[in-house]
Parts: structure tokens; sequence; C-alpha cells
């Protein structure tokens, strides 16, 4: 399937509610088969001070599940990503980012990114691939694909990233993201990595964690 890279996509936006001249953005970036709405429920545990826009994957699966890109299995339920799909979405939301920033007249050059599962894999495509545009990445659930990034020289040092992993996931195994991790530490990126006795979801101990993080940076 061929993603439009120019169209605008559904999405939830939450205003912040301290005022400030500039205020920072958030971008949450939900997993394979969910909705915007889904890591939306978290917007008001998250800090005030933000806009926070939540993005709808652009392949529709059924009625409220929706893809960033297509995931297959074969007879031998071996699981296949469609990277090119993956390539273009990140490009699609990168072009969302750009809308969005216009339409609430942000002068802001960079934004954060939160995402779960498939959309951890495309947070980490995006500040990977475009480092520049985002300060800081909280990618849960998911791995660094290096296969959706395009490689430039633009530091990645700068970037800020919270990264988790739920030990019995079932869905993305941990050895995934472990092997993602060390990957990125390589191209400079600083992060703080955390893994949990958890299955593929955000357990209260994984958003705890997150907050305090994000609550200790500096925006």
């Amino acid at each position: 399937m061929h993603i439009d890279p120019n169209q605008i996509l559904e999405y939830l936006h939450q205003t912040p509610t301290e005022e400030s001249s500039n205020p920072p953005v958030l971008f949450l970036i939900h997993g394979y088969g969910s909705h915007e709405g889904d890591l939306f429920s978290f917007a008001r545990y998250l800090p005030n001070t933000y806009h926070i826009i939540a993005l709808r994957a652009p392949i529709v699966l059924s009625e409220g599940s929706y893809a960033w890109y297509t995931i297959t299995f074969d007879e031998d339920m071996n699981k296949w990503s469609d990277d090119e799909e993956g390539i273009q979405s990140r490009d699609l939301i990168r072009y969302n980012v750009k809308h969005h920033l216009d339409r609430i007249n942000s002068t802001r050059e960079q934004v954060d990114f939160l995402g779960f599962s498939q959309g951890a894999i495309l947070s980490w495509a995006l500040g990977l691939t475009y480092p520049k545009m985002i300060d800081k990445i909280m990618a849960l659930s998911g791995f660094f694909n290096p296969k959706l990034i395009v490689q430039n020289k633009d530091s990645k040092a700068a970037l800020n990233c919270f990264s988790s992993h739920g030990i019995i996931d079932p869905v993305i195994p941990i050895s995934h993201t472990r092997k993602g991790i060390d990957l990125l530490r390589e191209h400079g990126v600083s992060l703080v990595y955390k893994e949990y006795d958890a299955p593929h979801t955000i357990s209260p101990d994984n958003f705890r964690d997150l907050l305090e993080w994000l609550q200790n940076q500096h925006h």
C-alpha cells in the first residue's frame, strides 16, 4: 500500500494549561491496531506545559484500529514488517509535525515524541533520521529498526531519550529492544533504559518512571 505523504492525519489535541510564551509540543504515536485516543488517555497526567497532539495512523485495519505500516505472518508464524510503508509513515509524521507547528503558531524548532510499540519504532526512526527536529524521545515497548532510518551527519548526542520494555513481552521480544539499545548507544544517543516485569503494556511502574524522567528534563 502506498501512503500519501502529504495527508493531514486525524488527531486529538490538549492545549497547555500553564501559560508560557512558546510551549513545548509533544506528539503521541500509537501502536499497531490501536488509535489516537489510546495514549491520549495519559495526557492529563503529563506536564501541563505541553501542547499534546495524538496522531492517528493512516492504515485502517478495522473500525477504531489503525496501523503505521503492515505486519504480516507467514505459515510458520514468522512476523514480517513492511519497511517501505514504515519509511513512508516516518515522513508522513514529520509532515504532520510541521503542519501542527504552523497551526498553533509555534516557533519551536524541536518537538518531543512519546511512542508505544510500532509508535516507539517510528519515534526512533524519526529521531535518528531527523535529529535536529527532535529534543526528547520516549520509546515504550518498541525497538530501534535501522532499516527505517536515513544516515546523516547531524549529531545524535543532543537527543534526550527514555526507553522501556517488558521482560515478558510476547509481542516484541525484549532481545530486539536490547540489541537496538546497544546500536543507539553506538550512534551516540544518550538514553535511560529500563526493564519491567510486564507484558506488552505500559505498567504503573513504567509510567511513573517515565513521568519522573520527563519532569526532570528541561524544556
